[in-house]
C-alpha cells in the first residue's frame, strides 16, 4: 500500500471511524495505527486472512463512502488551507490578503 493511501485512509478513519462497529473499528486500527498485516490480524482474532482482507476492504470502502457524502475530510482540508494563505498573508505584512481569505470562509 502507498504512503498517500495510507495518510488518506488514516484521515478517513479519524473522521468517520466512529461510525464503524466495533470489530470493524479495532481490526482496522490494527492495520493502519500499528501497522500489523492482514496474516498478523487474522492469527490474533483466530480468523482467515481472506476474512480478514475482505473485512478491512469494506471498512475502507465505508469511510470512502461517508466521505463522499458528508465532504469532512475535504472540507477539513479547505479551511486548513485557506488558514495557511491567511497566516502566510499575515507574516508577510498583508492583514487585508489575510482578512478577505479569512472572511470568504465565514
Amino acid at each position: 500500500m502507498k504512503l498517500n493511501d495510507v495518510v488518506r485512509y488514516n484521515e478517513l478513519f479519524d473522521v468517520y471511524g466512529g461510525l464503524l462497529t466495533d470489530y470493524q473499528r479495532k481490526t482496522l486500527s490494527e492495520f493502519l495505527k500499528y501497522n500489523l498485516t492482514f496474516s498478523e490480524i487474522a492469527e490474533n482474532r483466530n480468523v482467515s486472512r481472506q476474512s480478514t482482507f475482505i473485512l478491512l476492504n469494506k471498512c475502507i470502502d465505508k469511510l470512502e463512502n461517508y466521505e463522499a457524502k458528508v465532504g469532512a475530510v475535504k472540507a477539513k482540508k479547505a479551511f486548513s488551507n485557506k488558514v495557511s494563505r491567511a497566516v502566510k498573508s499575515i507574516e508577510n505584512g498583508d492583514i487585508n490578503s489575510a482578512l478577505e481569505i479569512l472572511k470568504k470562509e465565514a
